[in-house]
Order: structure tokens, then C-alpha cells, then sequence
């Protein structure tokens, strides 16, 4: 009788701790369920933000490209004005050119009309050397009219110096077109030209 007791309490208390030990494994593998859920929806959350942010990502290195793009249009279009520029300097400079050599012939093309009205009586010397009818006068003193280029000879055509208005000077010999400066006054003292001085008559007036 006392056997079976026994027998019968260790079955129950055996049967007691199983259940109970079951009921351990149950809520760990109830946790451990709720640790995969837990994990597996925080792994979802990180894939969505991960696409988010290369979604993101994508469309801030295609602006970036687009910008590249844009830079590299204006810099293009940058050169091909500077190109089209140059041209138009050196165009500019070349006007420049033309007009300062010009200037030295102005003075010559004064009596272009002159020479031609008067081409049926004479001819105006052209070349150098060619042999001008010079007249000789008592000297005078002349004033120039205006400014007036000063000539190295009678025939020549190189401007040897550029006189102002009212210079005063004299001379003795003349031509058609032209009077010698035999001197001229500095600071109201006479000088004698130390070297052959003509200028047109146009521009003088006897004093």
C-alpha cells in the first residue's frame, strides 16, 4: 500500500514538472517568436528605408549628371563666344592701323581739287628732283594760317615736321605751290633753317 503511494505520488510529481517544463519551452519559443517578428519587421523597415534612400539617392546623381550636362553646355558656348570675339579685336585694331597710316596723307590730299582746276595751265610737281620754276623775291616775313605740315624739299613728300598756327618765318623763294623757309623767329629772336624747310602757300599769309 505504501508502494503505491509512492508510486503514485513520484508519477504525479513527475507529470507536474513535465508540464511545467513545457510550459518553460513554450514561453521561450513563445519569446523567441516574438524576437523573429520583432527582428523580421525591423529588417522590413531598414529594406524600405534602403530603397528610400537609393531611390533618393538615384534621383540626386541624376540631377548631379544634369548639372554636369549644363556646366559643360555653358562652357562650350563660353568658348565658341570667345572665339567669336577675337576676330572682331583683331578686326577693330587692324581699322586702327589703317587709320594712323592715313593720317600723314591727309596734308597731301588737301589740293587734290586745286590741282585739278589748275591742270590745264600747269602741272604740280610729283616726283622728287624733277625740275620746279622757282621765284625769287625781297624776303618777307609770312605767318602760317593754321597748323601746316613742313616739307624736307620742294618736290618731296616727307613731312619733316608739323608747325603751329601763327609761327612766323621768312623767305625769299617760292614755287606755284610752295614757299621756301629761308629762317623763323623763336621767342621773337630770328634763326636762320639750318636745313631746306618748304610748306604750301595755302597755309601762309604775308605779315
Amino acid at each position: 500500500m505504501i508502494r503505491l503511494f509512492f508510486l503514485t505520488f513520484f508519477l504525479y510529481a513527475s507529470t507536474l514538472f513535465a508540464t511545467q517544463e513545457i510550459q518553460r519551452i513554450d514561453a521561450i519559443v513563445s519569446d523567441i517568436e516574438k524576437l523573429r517578428h520583432n527582428y523580421e519587421s525591423q529588417l522590413r523597415e531598414l529594406q524600405n528605408k534602403n530603397i528610400i534612400l537609393e531611390n533618393k539617392n538615384s534621383r540626386y546623381k541624376k540631377k548631379i549628371a544634369d548639372l554636369k550636362k549644363q556646366i559643360k553646355s555653358l562652357q562650350k558656348q563660353q568658348a565658341k563666344e570667345a572665339k567669336r570675339e577675337k576676330p572682331k579685336v583683331i578686326i577693330k585694331e587692324k581699322i586702327k592701323k589703317v587709320v594712323i597710316i592715313s593720317k600723314p596723307l591727309l596734308c597731301e590730299d588737301e589740293n587734290k581739287f586745286p590741282k585739278l582746276k589748275l591742270k590745264n595751265n600747269y602741272v604740280t610737281p610729283k616726283i622728287k628732283n624733277k625740275e620746279v620754276k622757282r621765284v625769287h623775291f625781297q624776303a618777307a616775313a609770312f605767318r602760317l594760317r593754321e597748323d601746316a605740315d613742313i616739307y624736307a624739299g620742294v618736290n618731296s613728300l616727307e613731312v619733316v615736321e608739323r608747325w603751329e598756327k601763327g609761327t612766323s618765318f621768312t623767305s625769299n623763294v617760292k614755287t606755284a605751290t610752295r614757299i621756301k623757309i629761308t629762317g623763323y623767329f623763336v621767342e621773337k629772336v630770328w634763326r636762320k633753317a639750318d636745313k631746306e624747310l618748304w610748306v604750301k602757300c595755302s597755309n601762309a599769309k604775308k605779315r
